[in-house]
């Protein structure tokens, strides 16, 4: 069992770092038993500064039960109407107060125009039981209508000192002997991430009786920055578990990134057909334990993801390939870099057609797009200005619909009249 888990706070006397925010959420939830409902909490900050924990805490010691949902639950309105709907109004079934938890709303918000985030607004605005959400930046526009009706809670990086002293008492509590200068270099490597002090600590510790400076070193390949084009030369290369498992470690990238990495280059190092099957075995092996990570929020899965990803596909081989590769960067990475403006526009375009049509952003490209296409282009394009009046387009969106360059959308809007019929058709739209 992961140590950060074990030693996750029960109560929230028990939490580690950001003081005044965990005060703040105290306070929130006496006012509900009090009889003072406040607004939904928005808990924001990086990851690995307990936002998740303080949530478990807080119910522990408040007697309160959890009713948890993250972005994979709330994919669209009726998700979130048969998940959240009666929970956001019913108590548990010997009375206790509920507390809802929508963690990582970030992602939910990104959903927009399939209902997810406005079916969460309203859950925000009219639940009688307290709610709380959780979101790396408070100031994300995506969050914009969510933040409106929630106060926010800033959790910061937690101090090394506060650190310090939780690993020492895992380590009491582990019968582990652990001298204060490991704890203080473990806590300095965390960069505040908690999480991750953790686990370098039972990385370090598990299994012994005392622990010393000499036992970082098992830290110290990991600690240092890594290209990622080396640990996919690493796993390619190697066919020893120590080797392929470490390949991973210094390196900041998420899961679904790195098989994508992985994915990409098999194919050119693997030739051998039966290689090439067991390694994609793995790797597909790896994306549903990735899968499920994101799901259930349930980290204690990444040991297994890790090893599928890295051991998994250097073993796969029967023996290393001695020749020359040039690996590549994904090709699916280039092509969703290479479409972003393309696809921003496509959405904003389908939000404006999707207002006056009553359908969402996605219905609106595949239904109503061609057919608005059709009626710009007719009579030399005379109906232009009209249209674009009506729908809001200015000559950006134009130009994409009618695949013209921006000035020459300028052109059939009129020049200067654009800005006008743009205008008259944001009046129409409200």
């Amino acid at each position: 069992m992961l140590w950060s888990e074990k030693y996750a706070p029960k109560r929230i006397d028990e939490f580690c770092g950001n003081a005044s925010a965990v005060e703040q959420i105290k306070k929130w939830a006496l006012d509900w038993e009090r009889g003072k409902p406040g607004k939904p909490l928005l808990l924001w900050g990086p990851p690995g500064t307990g936002k998740r924990a303080v949530v478990s805490a807080l119910a522990g010691t408040m007697g309160w039960e959890i009713v948890e949902m993250n972005a994979s639950d709330l994919r669209d309105k009726e998700s979130v109407h048969r998940i959240i709907g009666a929970a956001s109004s019913s108590t548990s079934l010997f009375g206790a107060r509920k507390l809802i938890f929508i963690d990582d709303v970030d992602a939910i918000a990104g959903n927009a125009d399939r209902g997810g985030a406005s079916a969460v607004v309203e859950v925000l605005k009219t639940s009688e039981n307290p709610v709380i959400v959780t979101g790396r930046d408070f100031w994300n526009r995506e969050l914009s209508n969510i933040r409106l009706h929630c106060t926010g809670v800033e959790f910061k990086k937690v101090n090394a000192h506060s650190i310090v002293s939780l690993l020492l008492r895992i380590s009491e509590s582990e019968k582990v002997k652990l001298q204060r200068e490991v704890a203080e270099r473990i806590a300095e490597a965390s960069n505040g991430d908690i999480r991750s002090a953790i686990n370098d600590l039972q990385a370090v510790a598990e299994g012994k009786e005392s622990v010393g400076i000499e036992d970082l070193s098992v830290l110290s390949e990991r600690d240092r920055e890594k290209s990622i084009w080396d640990a996919v030369k690493t796993l390619m290369k190697t066919t020893r578990y120590d080797e392929a498992t470490q390949a991973m470690w210094g390196l900041d990238v998420e899961p679904d990134m790195f098989i994508k990495w992985v994915e990409e280059n098999v194919p050119a190092e693997y030739t051998e057909r039966k290689d090439l099957a067991r390694a994609f075995d793995a790797l597909s092996r790896a994306d549903i334990f990735a899968g499920r990570i994101h799901s259930r929020q349930y980290w204690g899965f990444l040991r297994y993801f890790n090893v599928l990803v890295t051991a998994g596909v250097a073993l796969a081989k029967d023996r290393p390939y001695a020749k020359f590769v040039k690996y590549s960067f994904p090709a699916v990475l280039k092509k969703l870099s290479s479409s972003k403006t393309e696809r921003a526009r496509i959405k904003a375009v389908g939000m404006k057609i999707g207002a006056r049509c009553h359908a969402s952003s996605s219905e609106a490209v595949e239904l109503f797009l061609p057919l608005i296409k059709i009626l710009m282009e007719k009579e030399n394009c005379a109906h232009v200005p009209a249209i674009a009046a009506y729908f809001g387009f200015d000559a950006a969106d134009v130009a994409f619909i009618l695949g013209k360059s921006e000035t020459q959308a300028e052109k059939l809007l009129g020049g200067e009249s654009e800005k006008k019929h743009a205008s008259k058709g944001r009046k129409a739209a409200k």
